[in-house]
């Protein structure tokens, strides 16, 4: 879990640290951008629809509709013609806005339209009309500045809206360590300087700005995920082969590449089946992703990796290679029926050691075959098909070894 966090923590902090460096030059008058007001004043309108457009053709359909949100939160902001009406309570909208932050982000990525986004937009709606509704409620204006400890001073947020933010926070921060995705990234940071811009008293050209920021991360969120999606294995997280055709394009003159096969591994899929295949195969991702020496690592498909060593010859690589293959030789991996798997994590933690007693331990290994760029072998594709015949031979010498 720590780990987790801290990977949270990498990710955040540089985009944060960036960004507030500009609001805080933009908020202090260091970067005068008067001139510019009327572009700026329109351009977050532009950036959203692209996002939008964007969204929509990658199918992040949960993106769309915080977009649309976020929209009219600018549009809000700027008063366009037939929203000046539309004087909302600025708590009350602030509270909206973490609100469809954290909901849509927990939702699944399903269609636009249809049932589903009809349902997205009812909430939408209904947030709308509660917002219009409540705006002069006497009670809910006293509700949202009630003190709960007394002459805590924060700015402009009142005590409620601290502690709701702190747990939108804390939830987005929890989605995005449950499954990483630079879109909920990019929401997280979006929430962090909503409240931030809460807490203090920003200037114009400050909004503006963030709305164009705000835009400029959702697309970059979407992209990179979509990316991600093509160019990674779901299953294991090493890059994909498609990655492995792309970088091949961008390799030198000099290069070692390495072809690793798990020995046995249909008959073993066979025979403890597709489950503990598929903790087999994360297993042995994570020991060939460890690889040093500057190879990397790549799912070639099935139980095939690939390890492309970039301007390094064949000799240097296979000492990092032989490592490889013996950290995955020398790990027992402990078999347990389903029925000996609890659903509570600490329950399993403390089983373990009597479920081992009953375990079966098993051992996997792989077979390599390694090539050079060099002589003949001219074009990647000949380098791979001379690494492949390579492995088929360390295959026939026994299996866990390696070949040339």
């Amino acid at each position: 879990m720590n780990y987790l966090v801290t990977n949270f923590i990498k990710a955040v902090y540089i985009p944060v640290i960036l960004i507030f460096a500009l609001f805080f030059v933009i908020q202090n008058g260091m970067l005068d951008l008067r001139p510019w007001q009327a572009l700026l004043k329109q351009a977050p309108m532009f950036l959203f629809i692209g996002a939008i457009v964007v969204a929509l053709k990658f199918k992040q359909s949960r993106v769309v509709y915080i977009l649309l949100f976020l929209l009219l939160s600018w549009a809000l902001f700027v008063e366009i013609e037939h929203f000046k009406y539309l004087k909302f309570s600025p708590s009350l909208w602030f509270l909206s806005q973490l609100l469809i932050l954290v909901c849509f982000s927990f939702d699944q990525n399903k269609t636009i339209f249809g049932r589903h986004g009809f349902f997205r937009a009812v909430i939408i709606l209904a947030i709308i009309m509660a917002n219009y509704r409540f705006n002069h409620s006497i009670t809910l204006h006293e509700l949202l500045n009630t003190e709960l400890v007394t002459g805590l001073k924060l700015g402009g947020m009142t005590q409620i809206e601290l502690i709701l933010s702190v747990l939108a926070l804390l939830m987005l921060a929890v989605k995005y360590i449950s499954s990483p995705s630079k879109s909920i990234l990019s929401i997280w940071i979006i929430t962090f300087f909503l409240v931030y811009f809460r807490l203090i008293d920003a200037a114009v050209l400050t909004h503006l700005v963030a709305f164009s920021v705000f835009g400029l991360l959702l697309i970059q969120g979407v992209l990179t995920d979509s990316y991600q999606m093509a160019f990674s294995d779901e299953l294991t997280g090493l890059s994909a082969r498609r990655a492995l055709l792309q970088s091949s394009l961008s390799l030198g003159k000099k290069y070692t590449v390495a072809m690793l096969d798990i020995d046995h591994f249909k008959k073993f899929n066979d025979t403890y089946g597709h489950d503990v295949g598929d903790q087999v195969l994360r297993l042995v991702a994570s020991k060939i992703d460890d690889v040093k020496g500057g190879g990397k690592a790549y799912r070639y498909g099935g139980e095939e990796f690939t390890i492309v060593f970039p301007n390094k010859s064949v000799h240097y690589a296979i000492p990092y290679l032989e490592q490889v293959r013996e950290a995955i030789a020398s790990y027992a991996m402990t078999i347990r029926d389903n029925n000996d798997r609890p659903d509570n994590r600490k329950t399993g933690k403390a089983q373990r050691s009597k479920a081992q007693s009953r375990s079966k331990t098993v051992h996997v290994s792989v077979s390599i075959g390694v090539a050079e760029r060099e002589g003949e072998l001219k074009e990647f594709d000949e380098v791979m098909k001379q690494a492949d015949e390579a492995l088929y031979r360390a295959k026939k010498s026994g299996r866990n070894c390696l070949a040339e």
